[in-house]
C-alpha cells in the first residue's frame, strides 16, 4: 500500500476574508472542532471555512468524520470543543433551531423527516411556523415548494407514506425553502434520479449565485468535480488539505481521500466459458406483482446480473419479490426447486439472501453489536442446544471482521457505532456466512466511500465465485458496467433489453433506460387510483373512529330490536354518564402514547383522588381544600413520571408501574376500609344533566373535541406527534423532545382528575379500588382507536368513539339476556378483532406504497417511535 505523501500535495488554497455575507467572504467558520465519543475520536482540531457564492465539497471515507463535523455545524451536536461561526454570528449553544434562524440550512443523509406527521407538518417543523404562514398555510406553502420537482408529492400525505425518493425531495425541498445563507447537503443524491440530480444542481448553482455558501458532501467524485469550487478532505477526523476543485482529476480525489493509490476498482469479470453449459441457479418465469410484470430471466452460479433502469420502474419492488418480500404470481426457482411466492421464510429456506438498501431500517439491528449483527442468519453455528456461546459469536465475527476489513474497534462494539460503510460489510459479512445459493443485493454501495466500495465490490465478486447467483440492483451506471456479466434493462415494469459481455457500458444501460417506449400494463393498483380521496381517509386517523361509530350504531339497533327498553330515558343516561370518566382516561393515556409514552398509574391515581376527596368533600369538610389537594395529587404525579421517565430515560412501563403501586399504597393505607360519605349537593351537581344528556358527558365531549383541534392545528400538537414519531429527528429539527415528553405526563395526570371526580359521584365513598379497572380500560380504548402505541398516531375523535362502543359493550348483556362473563368477553374479542383489522392494513399500505419503513431510534422514554397502525 502507497501512503499518499500530504507534504507533495497542492498547498491549501487560503479563505479570503471580508465582512460575512460579502462576496467571498467566510459565511460558515469552523473553528478547532474536536469531538468525541465513548471510545471514539471523531474530530480533532477540525478548520473549515466556506466562502458566500461557493460551493465547498467535503469528501472523504466512511468513519472520516463529515456527518459529524455537520452535525456540530447545523447545531445538533455540540463540540467538545472550538467554535462554530455562521453569517459571522457565533453558535452560542448546540441549538438546530438557533443555527436556522442564523440562515443555515441543512439536508442529511439520513432525513429528519418525521413520518407520522404530514409533509406539510413536517415543513412547517423544519423551516419554522412562521415561515409557511402557520398551521393552516402550510398545506399550499409546501405544495408550492415542492411541485418544481414534478415527484407528484402531496403535502397532505403521510410522510411514512412516501417513497424513498420522494423523501429526500422532500428534505432538500424543505432546506431550499430556508433561503439559506449556508446549505449543507450531506449526500443529496443517493437516492435520486439523473433528471432530479440535476434539478438540484441548477438550484444549488443559482444559491451560490446569489450568495449562499454552500457544503456539498458526496462519495460520487464526478458529481463533486461537477458542482464545486473548492474541496476539502476529511480522513481520520482530521483536515488533509482544502483544494481548488479544477486543479485536481477524480483520481487525486480518491486517493487523497482513502490515503493510498488505488490500483483497480472493479474485480475480474467471470470468464464467459466458465459459465457456458451451466444449469440456473435461479430461475424465474412470468413474474407478476403490483409494478412488474411478465419477468422472465435465469441467472447460473457465479454470473452477476445487474437490474437498472429509471428509478420506479418496477425494479425495487422486482428485486424484494425475488426475496419473498412482495406478493408475486409465476414461478421462481432456486437449483431446480420452486420457491413460495410472497414468502421470504420459503426464499431464504431455498438459499436466498437479501440485502436492503435501506440499511438502517431493514440491513441492521442498531441496538446489538457488530459481532451480533454478523452472526444474526446463521445462529445454529453458534449455538449448542439453542444456547449462543457468546464466544463463538465473538470469534466467529472477529475472522469475518478481519477478512472484510471491517473498521471497528471490536466485535461487541455497537454496530450503530460504526459508519455507513462498516455497517454495510458487516451485512454483507453476514449475508457470506450464510452461504447463499442466491444473494439478491439493492444499491449495496449507496453512501459508500471509495475505498469500502471497492472492498464491497471484491466481496460481491468472491460470492459468485464460490457459486451464489448474483442479482444487483444499482442506479449506478459505472457500478453497472464494472462489475455485471449481464444487466437486464426495465421499463414501466417489464425487461425491455438485456445487455450483454462487451454491450454492457454505462453509455449503453442509459441509453437503453431513457429511450424504451414501453407502455405499461395497467395493474390493480393503477386502476385504485381513482379512489385517492378515499384511500387517504382509510389510511388516516379517522377512520377507526368511523368504524368504531358504524358498530356502535349498529350494535344499538340490535339490541333495541331485542329489548326496547335499551333505549329507555334511564339507561341511555346510565350509558352516558358511566362512559364519561371512561371518556376522561382514555384521553389522559392516548396523550403519553402520542408522545412515545405510557401511563399505568391512571387506574390508582383515579383512587387516591377519590380518597382524598372523601376527608374533605364531607359534610363539615372544605370543598376548596379538598379540590386543591385533588389537583396536586393528580399534578405532582404526572410531575413525578415525567420526571423519572425523561431525567432518567427509565422505560415509562417501569416508571408508571412502580407509580401504580404506590398510588394504591397511599390510598390503601388513608382508606383500608372504604369511608367517607361524599357531600351530597356536591355528588347532584356531578350528576346534573340537560334533558337525559349528562353534563359531565358534554364536557367530557368538549375536552376531547378541543384536544383533537389542538393536535392538528397548534404547536404542541405537532411536536407531541412529532416526538412520537421519531424523537431523534425532532431533536434535530429543533423540538425539545424530553420537556414535550415531560408535560405530557403533567397533562395526562390532570385528565385524570376530572374522571376521578365523576366517579367519586358514581359510588359516593371513599374507596379507591373500582378505579383500578380504568387502567386496563383505557388502553383497550386506545387500542380500538387505532393509536401506534409506539406514539406518533392517534385520535382523540377515535378515543370518543372507542369509549362509547366499550361501555356500550358492558351495557349490553343484560339486556341480551347474557352472563356477566360477556362483559369481559366482547370487550376482549372486539379490541383483538379491531388490532388484527389495523395490523392488515398497515402490512397493505406498505405493500401499496413500495417502500421500505423509515429508520426509528430509541426515544428519551427508552421506546422505540414507529407507526402501528
Amino acid at each position: 500500500m502507497t501512503v499518499y505523501d500530504l507534504a507533495a500535495a497542492p498547498a491549501p488554497v487560503s479563505s479570503g476574508a471580508g465582512a460575512a455575507g460579502a462576496p467571498g467572504a467566510p459565511v460558515l467558520q469552523l473553528d478547532a472542532i474536536v469531538k468525541t465519543f465513548p471510545g471514539v475520536r471523531a474530530l480533532t482540531d477540525v478548520t473549515l471555512e466556506v466562502l458566500a457564492g461557493e460551493v465547498h465539497a467535503l469528501v472523504g471515507e466512511n468513519g472520516a468524520g463529515k456527518s459529524t463535523l455537520m452535525a456540530v455545524a447545523s447545531g445538533a451536536l455540540a463540540p467538545d470543543s472550538g467554535t462554530v461561526a455562521i453569517a459571522g454570528t457565533q453558535l452560542a449553544t448546540a441549538s438546530p433551531e438557533a443555527a436556522r434562524e442564523l440562515g443555515l440550512g441543512i439536508v442529511r443523509q439520513d432525513p429528519a423527516l418525521l413520518p407520522d406527521l404530514t409533509v406539510a407538518e413536517n415543513m412547517a417543523v423544519g423551516v419554522g411556523y412562521r415561515r409557511v404562514g402557520g398551521l393552516r398555510r402550510a398545506v399550499a406553502w409546501s405544495q408550492k415548494q415542492l411541485d418544481p420537482w414534478g415527484m407528484g408529492i402531496d403535502a397532505k400525505t403521510r410522510v411514512a407514506d412516501l417513497s424513498v425518493e420522494q423523501r429526500f425531495i422532500v428534505e432538500i425541498a424543505k432546506a431550499l425553502a430556508l433561503d439559506p445563507r449556508v446549505l449543507i447537503l450531506d449526500e443529496p443524491t443517493e437516492h435520486l434520479s439523473l433528471d432530479e440530480v440535476q434539478k438540484l444542481f441548477a438550484k444549488v448553482r443559482e444559491l451560490a449565485a446569489n450568495g449562499t455558501a454552500v457544503v456539498y458532501i458526496s462519495h460520487r467524485i464526478p458529481e463533486v468535480k461537477q458542482i464545486s469550487d473548492r474541496i476539502t478532505v476529511l480522513r481520520d477526523g482530521q483536515v488533509r488539505g482544502t483544494f481548488e476543485a479544477a486543479e485536481v482529476d477524480e483520481q487525486q480525489i480518491v486517493e487523497r481521500v482513502i490515503g493510498r493509490k488505488l490500483e483497480t476498482v472493479f474485480p475480474e469479470k467471470t470468464a464467459p466459458d466458465a459459465l457456458s453449459g451451466q444449469h440456473a441457479q435461479l430461475s424465474v418465469s412470468g413474474l407478476r406483482g403490483d409494478d412488474f410484470h411478465d419477468v422472465s430471466f435465469e441467472v447460473k452460479p457465479g454470473e452477476i446480473i445487474g437490474l437498472a433502469g429509471v428509478q420506479g420502474n418496477g425494479q425495487a419492488a422486482l428485486i424484494r419479490a425475488l426475496a419473498g418480500l412482495e406478493p408475486t404470481t409465476g414461478t421462481v426457482e432456486v437449483a431446480g426447486r420452486p420457491v413460495s411466492n410472497g414468502s421470504n421464510a420459503a426464499a431464504a429456506s431455498a438459499g436466498v439472501v437479501y440485502v436492503p438498501a435501506d440499511r438502517h431500517g431493514e440491513g441492521v439491528f442498531l441496538p446489538l453489536s457488530v459481532g451480533d449483527n454478523i452472526s444474526a442468519k446463521t445462529l445454529s453455528q453458534v449455538s449448542t442446544a439453542g444456547m449462543v456461546s457468546e464466544r463463538k459469536v465473538f470469534a466467529v465475527a472477529t475472522e469475518q471482521i478481519r477478512r472484510l476489513a471491517i473498521k471497528t474497534p471490536s466485535a461487541r462494539t455497537p454496530i450503530q457505532s460504526l459508519s455507513g460503510g462498516n455497517q454495510q460489510k458487516a451485512v454483507l459479512a453476514r449475508t457470506l456466512l450464510a452461504k447463499p445459493s442466491v444473494l439478491l443485493a439493492e444499491e449495496p454501495t449507496q453512501g459508500v466511500d471509495a475505498g469500502a466500495r471497492v472492498d464491497i465490490y471484491r466481496i460481491l465478486r468472491d460470492a459468485a465465485d464460490a457459486g451464489a447467483a448474483v442479482v444487483i440492483l444499482s442506479s449506478d451506471g459505472v457500478e453497472l458496467e464494472g462489475l455485471c456479466d449481464r444487466v437486464l434493462i426495465m421499463s414501466r415494469g417489464q425487461v425491455v433489453q438485456e445487455l450483454v459481455g462487451e454491450e454492457v457500458s454505462e453509455a449503453a444501460i442509459a441509453r437503453a433506460a431513457l429511450t424504451s417506449t414501453t407502455v405499461r400494463e395497467r395493474t390493480d393498483s393503477d386502476k385504485a387510483a381513482r379512489g385517492v380521496k378515499l384511500r387517504r381517509f382509510l389510511r388516516g386517523d379517522q377512520s377507526p373512529a368511523a368504524v368504531l361509530g358504524a358498530i356502535f350504531l349498529v350494535l344499538g339497533v340490535v339490541v333495541a330490536a331485542t329489548n326496547p327498553a335499551y333505549l329507555g330515558a334511564f339507561n341511555i343516561n346510565n350509558l352516558l354518564f358511566m362512559a364519561a370518566p371512561l371518556l376522561f382516561v382514555g384521553a389522559a393515556q392516548q396523550v403519553v402514547v402520542l408522545g412515545s409514552g405510557f401511563d399505568l398509574s391512571v387506574g390508582p391515581l383515579m383512587g387516591l383522588l377519590v380518597v382524598l376527596a372523601s376527608y374533605w368533600i364531607v359534610d363539615g369538610g372544605n370543598l376548596y381544600v379538598g379540590v386543591g389537594l385533588m389537583i396536586v395529587g393528580a399534578i405532582g404525579t404526572g410531575v413525578v413520571n415525567g420526571f423519572l421517565v425523561t431525567r432518567f430515560s427509565i422505560n415509562p412501563v417501569v416508571v408508571t408501574l412502580a407509580m401504580y403501586m404506590a398510588l394504591q399504597g397511599i390510598y390503601l393505607t388513608l382508606r383500608s376500609t372504604p369511608g367517607g360519605i361524599i357531600f351530597g349537593p356536591v355528588a347532584d351537581q356531578i350528576q346534573g344533566r340537560i334533558g337525559i344528556v349528562p353534563v359531565v358527558t358534554i364536557v367530557a365531549v368538549a375536552v376531547l373535541l378541543l384536544l383533537e383541534f389542538a393536535l392538528r392545528r397548534t404547536r404542541w400538537g405537532v411536536e407531541l406527534r412529532g416526538v412520537g414519531s421519531r424523537a431523534d429527528a425532532a431533536a434535530r429539527l429543533g423540538i425539545r423532545v424530553k420537556r414535550t415528553q415531560f408535560f405530557s405526563y403533567v397533562l395526562c395526570s390532570f385528565l385524570v382528575l376530572p374522571a376521578a371526580v365523576i366517579m367519586m359521584a358514581q359510588i359516593g365513598i371513599g374507596d379507591g379500588r373500582p378505579s383500578l379497572s380504568y387502567t386496563l380500560s383505557s388502553v383497550t380504548v386506545v387500542v380500538l382507536a387505532g393509536a401506534s402505541i409506539f406514539g406518533g398516531r392517534g385520535s382523540f375523535i377515535g378515543i370518543l368513539a372507542a369509549a362509547f362502543l366499550v361501555q356500550q359493550v358492558l351495557n349490553v348483556s343484560p339486556f341480551l339476556g347474557l352472563s356477566q362473563a360477556w362483559s369481559y368477553w366482547l370487550p376482549g374479542l372486539i379490541t383483538l378483532a379491531a388490532a388484527v383489522l389495523y395490523a392488515q392494513l398497515r402490512r397493505s399500505r406498505r405493500r401499496r406504497r413500495g417502500a421500505a419503513p423509515i429508520a426509528s431510534a430509541p426515544s428519551a422514554s427508552g421506546s422505540t417511535s414507529g407507526a402501528l397502525s
